[in-house]
């Protein structure tokens, strides 16, 4: 520790905040590549905060952690501990706007934070059971120094304002640590940002808990439990999707098989399974990961999303070959994901040939049982949604729901079993709709089916219903 000598460098490239945030005590910069002491050099979130920090090539190299805060005082001066910066700096008050936004998320159960500049200062919105609620505004005085705070959290580049930026960083949160995932984007009023909350601890969810149909849960299971396939949850961002593998990889065996994921993000840690993290500034790609493990020796694979037509292909290749793949897709509901897969550019013959099961979902809010209210179904209304039943729930509002009526959500699914029919239908080039209808002989029933049942059953209310389903019925 005597011989250290602080390169100058290799320091003015890591700004103090981050260095002091990560334990990353910087030593050396030739050549593009800059040599870091961490504690823990295989930890891949600090290397990657600090690569999007730098925008260098970061080479880490194993210390002892007290050796690197007793040399950080070295090379950045004395008194430079972060909290000693941050009560001195004039950026204090967004320090502890920011640190009170996260508290309020993370007891909020939120999902994601929205912070939206405009004219006259900012807003800070919540994502809450899939609905946005306002919790603060900001004065226009506080709104750049409140974003900045967040983008040096999330080893962003504080300078650039005037292009979309990545990044993420670790919230404290109960003996652990929740994954928060921060992305800008520059806005005539000023930067908006985004920080999707992720807790990868979390207790691994169950099938039987996600609110699915006992007959379509049994449907499900058969497909998902079969040797080899191709299922595919559909929906839009947010529906619930990757909630659903994570349960039905949870079934599985994972001693007897090697079961393996490609994600971005990883949201949950799945214990027996080798999950991977994509990494495009790495080169590490959705179709890169999944050629490798075609060379691992896989029973399943799960790729977190189809996203372009290279990996939907190698994704549907793996399936041929004898694998079971789990997959998400972006599409409106099952028929319709043939015609989403097609548009990336799959073969409808190779396409036909895997797929074996399409489930498409949404997530509604549940009603809150302590203040739901009993209400009578209007004639006009009955007639058109062709039920017997004279009442149903409507929201309410109390101390427990926080007023909304509401607490917590459930999933409204659909079910289309890929038969030999169905199959020929898909390879024949048909359309969505004549996919739609070979399938229901085969027990395809539209989602807003389940839906309406979870509204006569007081499980959500009609109003919810026609906020996320697509309810051709109530016209």
């Amino acid at each position: 520790m005597a011989t250290f000598a602080p390169n100058p460098e290799a320091i003015a490239r890591v700004p103090r905040a981050i260095a002091f945030r990560y334990d990353a005590l910087p030593l050396s910069l030739t050549d593009g590549v800059l040599a870091v002491g961490l504690a823990e050099p295989n930890d891949a979130s600090v290397v990657d905060a600090l690569r999007a920090a730098t925008r260098l090539r970061v080479r880490p190299l194993p210390m002892p952690r007290d050796s690197i805060r007793e040399l950080l005082h070295v090379a950045y001066g004395p008194g430079s501990a972060p909290q000693a910066e941050v009560e001195r700096s004039a950026d204090a008050p967004a320090v502890r706007a920011v640190d009170l936004v996260f508290a309020r998320a993370v007891a909020a159960h939120a999902s994601d934070i929205h912070v939206e500049p405009s004219a006259a200062g900012g807003r800070v919105r919540l994502r809450v059971d899939g609905i946005l609620r306002e919790l603060e505004t900001i004065p226009a005085e506080l709104l750049p120094s409140f974003a900045s705070r967040l983008k040096l959290l999330a080893g962003m580049d504080i300078a650039d304002r005037r292009q979309p930026q990545d990044g993420r960083c670790g919230i404290p949160f109960e003996q652990r640590e929740i994954d928060a995932r921060v992305a800008s984007v520059p806005t005539i009023d000023g930067e908006k940002l985004v920080v999707r909350l992720l807790d990868r601890y979390a207790a691994t969810p169950d099938l039987t808990t996600l609110g699915m149909p006992a007959e379509t849960l049994a449907r499900y299971r058969a497909a998902a439990s079969a040797p080899w396939g191709f299922v595919v949850v559909a929906g839009p961002t947010g529906s619930g999707k990757t909630t659903t593998l994570y349960a039905s990889l949870a079934e599985l065996d994972a001693r007897s098989r090697n079961v393996c994921s490609v994600e971005d993000p990883v949201e949950m840690r799945l214990r027996g399974v080798s999950q991977v993290q994509v990494n495009a500034r790495a080169g590490l790609t959705f179709p890169l990961v999944l050629r490798a493990f075609m060379r691992q020796d896989p029973n399943v694979v799960m790729v977190g999303e189809m996203r372009d037509g290279e990996t939907a292909a190698v994704a549907v290749s793996a399936a041929l070959a004898g694998q079971m793949v789990f997959t998400t897709l972006h599409a409106n509901d099952a028929p319709r994901a043939v015609d989403r897969f097609v548009e990336l550019g799959v073969a409808r013959h190779s396409l036909a040939a895997a797929l074996s099961a399409v489930v498409a979902q949404r997530l509604v809010r549940r009603l809150c049982e302590q203040c739901r209210v009993r209400t009578a179904i209007p004639a006009q209304l009955r007639e058109r949604l062709r039920v017997e039943q004279t009442s149903w729930y409507a929201a309410g509002g109390c101390a427990a729901c926080a007023g909304s009526g509401y607490l917590g959500r459930t999933g409204v699914y659909e079910l289309m079993d890929v038969d030999d029919a169905t199959r020929d239908a898909i390879a024949g080039g048909a359309s969505s709709v004549h996919v739609a209808q070979l399938a229901a002989r085969a027990g395809y029933r539209p989602m807003h089916e389940d839906a309406l049942a979870k509204v006569l059953a007081g499980t959500t209310s009609f109003d919810e219903l026609t906020r996320v389903v697509a309810w051709r019925g109530a016209r």
